[in-house]
Order: structure tokens, then sequence, then C-alpha cells
């Protein structure tokens, strides 16, 4: 057979936003596509660029936001951002506090073509195997990299639909412009490995029902492709990243369908829809039956036995602690970054987040220092060993005890403030050298997830007392060393959802995850409260029993030029006054 070549080549295209040429890496044209369908070298170099994309650097090739555009690790920190937990020391070198710690530039800006962008263009890049490999004639190594490939496209969807989709924010002006444009229920649009640059020209945002049958349709098919599967590294999804993925679709349609039963309805009547008849329907008649199908998965991934919760001493660890994927036996999909891919000191992910650098900003030289916030904080007893991932306010400014586990120095230790966080480790412990320290592993999925998912249905399927024994058993496993953890009195399943929650915050601090959960479950988020530890410009407190304005993204106006059918959310800009005490 011919040698295949692979090379990166620049085009343009309509499918990817037709916006600007995009570096893809593609067979060059020595090779047909059949003859790149029955390469194992070729098909692998495809899948790799998929998962090489999740580190993608500098996308936009923008000033304006160019801090902040380091592919998706940054992404999980502006998440964090906008939710409660993630206060930061000072502002002046926060890349972060415009526009999502301050909700202030949250409409057209470079910060919201980020996230685009960098979505569809995973989406693009899983397009390049999808769309090579034919499943009919593809051998079983061909099908994996397909399946792995329909796996990132159906995370892309899945976080793309939550992101951008307009949910009731209890202010009337956003609200009622949401309803006059009829945008309530619309997702994102659509883009599959086959669209014609006419049709990407029209392609409106998809409805939640449509969505819901994709993301699953691309499950489905990935669950069988990736059957037998064993994987070389961490960052290509396997069968149990599958079965991960599709606990956190079906909790997200559960949960929908249990606030709203009017969507459930509108689901089941387009359930025989001629234009979706390509997409395997839902199947679901209630919310319960969505709980249902979300533990079964969560099981399924546990049940494994390829995981296990991360140890005190594998969380603690100063060295490999959140940063190396082979040796946490808990990561289930991480990002893998090598030092080739280190291109700035700032501009990456540990240097944004770990005060254990002289690189980057979250350290003494810029008292940028990412914290865990006060009322979270005030919540975890001594009890929970991971309370000592940050420093609880009597110990600041002195030399650290015993029971912290840090690489600074008594001088530099004594410099942090109270309640900053020591979850991410430099790479192989080195403080100086960024190309070393911030070539990490990164968490995108943990099975200790599962378990809160499994926790949650659980109480959903089988009644709250089968929830509160769930979470209490795992709590009491894997992260109290003296078993004390228990739920208490609760009056109802919704302070059980709130027990269940603030573990989750605690757990995922960070991580990127609990964005998620804030916007389906529709919590408000505080951050102006009596002794807050958020800085006084970031300080805004969301209406209780509505979705955070700011957590309804901004849609690029580059997509409403090019798309003609994109009708965009109301720009949320500031829409919450200050809180002051």
């Amino acid at each position: 057979m011919k040698k295949i070549s692979i090379k990166t080549i620049a085009f343009c295209t309509a499918v990817t936003l037709l916006s600007s040429c995009i570096e893809e890496t593609f067979p060059t044209d020595v090779a047909s596509t059949e003859q790149v369908a029955k390469s194992t070298t070729a098909l692998e170099a495809l899948a790799n660029a998929t998962a090489a994309h999740m580190n993608a650097y500098n996308i936009l090739n923008s000033t304006s936001a160019g801090a902040t555009d380091y592919g998706y690790p940054a992404i999980m920190t502006s998440r964090d951002v906008m939710c409660n937990d993630f206060p930061v020391s000072k502002t002046g070198y926060d890349y972060f506090n415009n526009p999502w710690g301050s909700t202030n530039y949250l409409g057209n800006y470079t910060y919201q073509q980020i996230i685009w962008y960098f979505y569809y263009r995973l989406i693009n890049n899983a397009h390049s195997t999808i769309r090579t490999v034919d499943p009919e004639e593809a051998t079983e190594a061909a099908k994996q990299y397909l399946g792995s490939s329909l796996a990132y496209r159906a995370l892309a969807y899945l976080e793309l639909s939550c992101m951008f989709e307009y949910k009731h924010t209890g202010v009337s002006s956003l609200d009622s412009k949401a309803a006059a444009d009829k945008i309530y229920g619309l997702t994102v649009p659509i883009i599959t490995e086959n669209i014609s640059e006419e049709e990407a020209k029209n392609n409106p945002r998809a409805p939640f029902y449509k969505m819901y049958r994709f993301i699953l349709n691309d499950l489905d098919k990935a669950e069988e492709y990736l059957a037998g599967f064993t994987r070389k590294a961490r960052n290509t999804p396997d069968l149990t990243v599958v079965y991960g993925l599709k606990a956190r679709t079906w909790l997200e349609i559960a949960t929908r369908f249990r606030l709203y039963p009017d969507d459930l309805s509108t689901q089941m009547s387009h359930e025989s829809d001629a234009e979706l008849q390509d997409l395997v329907p839902l199947g679901v008649t209630s919310a319960e039956g969505c709980y249902a199908k979300a533990l079964e998965y969560a099981r399924k991934a546990i049940n494994s036995g390829a995981y296990s919760p991360l140890t005190e001493d594998q969380w603690h660890n100063t060295t490999s602690g959140f940063n190396k994927s082979d040796s946490q036996m808990s990561w289930m999909l991480g990002i893998i970054i090598g030092t080739n891919s280190i291109n700035s000191n700032y501009k990456n992910f540990i240097g944004n987040i770990s005060p254990e650098t002289t690189f980057g900003v979250a350290n003494y030289k810029y008292n940028t220092y990412r914290m865990i916030s006060k009322s979270l904080f005030d919540q975890i007893p001594d009890g929970d060993w991971r309370k000592v991932t940050w420093i609880a306010p009597e110990d600041a400014g002195k030399a650290p005890s015993a029971k912290y586990h840090t690489l600074l120095s008594d001088e530099n230790w004594a410099k942090t403030p109270a309640y900053t966080g020591f979850k991410f480790r430099p790479g192989s412990g080195e403080m100086d050298t960024y190309k070393i320290g911030a070539a990490t592993d990164i968490p995108v999925m943990r099975i200790e997830e599962m378990y809160f998912i499994e926790a949650e249905a659980l109480a959903f399927t089988q009644g709250m007392e089968a929830g509160v024994s769930a979470l209490e058993s795992f709590m009491n496993q894997y992260r109290y060393t003296d078993g004390s953890y228990e739920c208490g009195q609760l009056a109802g399943i919704e302070e059980f959802m709130d027990k269940l929650i603030v573990q989750k915050r605690i757990e995922f601090w960070g991580e990127g995850i609990i964005y998620f959960d804030y916007k389906r479950l529709e919590m408000q988020i505080v951050r102006g409260y009596k002794g807050t530890n958020h800085v006084a410009s970031q300080r805004f407190n969301s209406i209780l029993g509505y979705v955070a304005p700011w957590l309804n993204i901004y849609i690029t106006e580059t997509e409403n030029r090019i798309n003609d059918s994109v009708i965009n959310n109301p720009d949320p800009t500031m829409a919450i006054k200050l809180w002051s005490e």
C-alpha cells in the first residue's frame, strides 16, 4: 500500500463558521479517502488530532482575549469563574475577570468567540475521521477510531447545548426578549460531517428534542464501535467514557423533564417527525425513566472495574496531584499536554490556577490566587481530608503546619492568602520552568462524577433514602477519615440535592464541571454576602429559582452574519446589580 503522509493544511469552510481559515490535520493528496480509511496509521493520526485540539492554543490569534485562548482548560476555568466557588485574590492579572467574573463584556466579544470556535473546530476535527470511515466496510481498528471521534462530537454538542441554550433568568427584560424572539428550547446549530455550504448558511439552532436524539445517536454508535477497544492513553474516549457521557446526557434530560413536564410532552410529540427518522427516538415517557438511564450508565462506568476514586495520598501528592492521568486511576478522560504544547509562561492552565509556581499569575508575584469561596469552605468539616486542599483562614500568614502538603517555602506559603487552593500541582513538581511545570494532564471526566450521578438518579427513581445511602456511602468510604458524614434530617428531596451539590462543588473545584449543575438545576449563584471573599467587582447574586443571566452565553455575531437562521440570546451584560453591604 502507498504510504499515507499526514500534514497540517489550511482551508476555509462554511461548515466551521466561514469566518476564517482553519488549520486542520488531514491526509495529503497522495492518498485517497479509501486509502486513508484502510490505513490504521492515518486514522490514528486523524483521531490524535481531535484529542490534541482539546489543548488548542491561540485559535483566534486575537490580542483582546488572547490570554484565555488556550483550549478546553481555559473554558473549564471560565465556567468555574461564572459560578460561586472560584474567587480570585485580586483582579489586576485575572484574565478571566472580564467577562466571566465581572459579568461585563458578555455580548459580542472575543471571549465568547473562543468558546464557540473551539467547540465547532473540535467537531470539525472529529468529522475528518467520521466522514472517512464507512462502518459497513471498516476494519475493527477503523471502527474504534470512528467511535472515539463520535464520542468527542457528542461531548462537544452536549456542552455547547448546555452553555448556549437560553434559560429563564428572572430578569424581565431578558426573558421577555427571549420569548419575543422565540428562542426558548433552542440549543445550537447542528453541523454534520456531510453538511453543504448552502445548508450551513441557513442552519437554525436545533430544538432540544432534536439535539438530545442527535447526541445519543452518536453515543449509541460509539458504544457499538468501541466494544473491546483498549486505548493507548486516556485522552482517547473508550467504552467507559461513552458510558460517562451517556450518564451526563441522561441526567441533563431527566432534570429538564422533571422541572418542565411540558418539555417531555414536546419531546414525545416529535418522536415520529419525518425529519428525525435517521435518529433513534429517546423512547422514554417520564423523567423517572431518564433518571433510570442515567443510573444505568453511571453504574456501568463504575462496574467496568477500570477506575477507583482518588485516594487522599493521590489527591495531595505534591508532584503528581491532578496532573498525571496514567497514575491516577479515577480519570476516565483527560487532556495530555506535552512540553512542545506549552507556548507561554502565563497562557496555560497551571499558570492560572497553581500557587506553587513562579511562572503564570496565580502566585505571590502577581497575587492572582485562585481560592474556594468562604461560604463553601465553611461547610467542610475537619473529618473531610479534602479540606486541607485550601488554606484555612486561621492558618494564613504562617508557616504551613504538618496537615498541609506544599512545594512552597515557609516564606512564600506565608504570603499566600486564606482559602487559596493547592489542588493542581505543577508537572513533576517543577515550580520555575514553565515548559515542564505547565506540561500536565488535566481531568475532563473522573469516576467520582459517576458516583454523584448515581446518588442523584437513585433519589429520583428509588426514593430519597436510596440517594442518601449512596451519597453517605461514597463520602465515608472515599472522602472522610472518620466515617462521620451524614445527610441528617431532610425535609425533602430538594434538601438532599443541596447536600449532594455541596459535595460535588467541593469535589470538582477547578474542573469546570459544576457549571452544568448550576444551569440544569437552576441554582442561585451567591457571591455577595457578609464576610465574602469575592472581590467587590464580582459580588453578584442571581435571582433565586432562576438561572444566572451570565450562564446563558451569547452567540458570536460572526455566526449571525454568516448563518442567516441563527437567532441570538439577549446580551446578559451586567443584567444583575452588584451586591453591597
